[in-house]
């Protein structure tokens, strides 16, 4: 009887495979899902978007609070179309313009941004995506968001 459930401790052990993946290449992070995301200083920051719609369209995301809020908001017209447009700051266009606000607390709190680009790759019924970049000043301080992206869907 020793013999025997020695025996299976041994075949058990010797056929479980390591946790240990140290040779096996990582593959690239694929984002599935709806998301917002942007670099912000060299550092890429993803959030859940969200939509809504009244006088104008904005797409945003946000995360944190107090001193760790983050925020990016896009607005765009009621009818906007694919293609590329530049980011405007002049809230009296807002149903007309492209324009995009950011925080990034403590420092930068929903700051317009003054140049910068919405692109619209893909719109219908149920889908929105694009891509865009933004720069502005708030305050003494200036930022720059770069790469960033969004898909949403509404259903």
């Amino acid at each position: 009887m020793f013999f025997a459930v020695t025996f299976f401790a041994l075949v058990l052990s010797s056929s479980c495979s390591s946790d240990d993946a140290q040779d096996t290449p990582q593959e690239e992070e694929t984002i599935t899902g709806d998301f917002i995301k942007f670099k912000y200083k060299g550092t890429e920051y993803k959030f859940d978007p969200a939509i809504s719609e009244s006088g104008a369209v904005n797409i945003y995301g946000s995360t944190g609070m107090d001193n760790t809020y983050k925020k990016v908001s896009l607005w765009m017209p009621n009818n906007f179309t694919v293609g590329s447009h530049p980011v405007i700051y002049d809230l009296s266009q807002l149903e007309t313009t492209y324009q995009a606000s950011f925080t990034f607390a403590p420092g930068i709190n929903n700051a317009s941004a003054t140049s910068g680009t919405i692109n619209i790759t893909a719109k219908t019924a149920s889908k929105v995506e694009g891509t865009f970049t933004l720069n502005g000043t708030a305050g003494e301080e200036t930022f720059a968001v770069t790469d960033g992206s969004f898909k949403i869907t509404t259903d």
